[in-house]
């Protein structure tokens, strides 16, 4: 764990969010988000002899899924969910057989009790869920939009890299992160 030296990191509130979708160069930054949820696979391979497990190995698949609520821009939501049409007249999108949800690279600012930061990214991710919205004529809430998103493995086969702000030593990769995330960002010989 060379180069680590913040242990205590307690993840307790998303300072802002970004969804870069593909092609686009720069990530937009969602500031009001609600929650993120994370949860990354592995699989655990055996090794028998008879009916005796005697050696038991798990990696990780760099695939997960995450879910989160936000107030999001139309144009985002658009775009995300493929809804664009150039047979349709200005100002209209519509949801169906031809949306072709897409694909992006998602990180985030969480915070820690204390204020501090770390930063994470999911490069290679795209919208499970079809559009689902609510609107409650009972409440006093808005509600914010929920997604569901499969992380898949980047071309190096990680699905999430996250970085302690006090640790990252390269200033250049802490004022890119958010917008222009990267695998040349992060790597050592970049």
């Amino acid at each position: 764990m060379a180069g680590i030296t913040n242990v205590d990191f307690s993840e307790y509130e998303i300072a802002e969010l970004g969804i870069r979708i593909s092609p686009a160069e720069k990530a937009d930054i969602l500031k009001c988000v609600g929650k993120l949820e994370e949860e990354l696979t592995s699989k655990t391979v055996q090794k028998k002899c008879g009916s005796k497990v005697i050696k038991t190995r798990t990696k990780g698949t760099g695939s997960g899924t995450l879910k989160f609520s936000a107030y999001t821009p139309q144009d985002m939501i658009v775009d995300m969910h493929g809804m664009s049409r150039k047979d349709l007249k200005d100002g209209i999108v519509a949801y169906g057989q031809s949306s072709l949800h897409a694909v992006a690279c998602v990180t985030a600012k969480i915070l820690n009790e204390d204020g501090d930061v770390k930063y994470k990214a999911y490069p290679n991710c795209t919208i499970t869920n079809g559009l689902s919205r609510t609107v409650d004529n009972d409440t006093e809430d808005v509600a914010m939009l929920e997604l569901e998103i499969a992380v898949m493995p980047d071309e190096n086969g990680e699905g999430m890299y996250e970085a302690v702000e006090t640790d990252l030593q390269d200033e250049t990769a802490k004022t890119k992160w958010m917008e222009e995330f990267s695998r040349e960002l992060v790597e050592l010989n970049a």
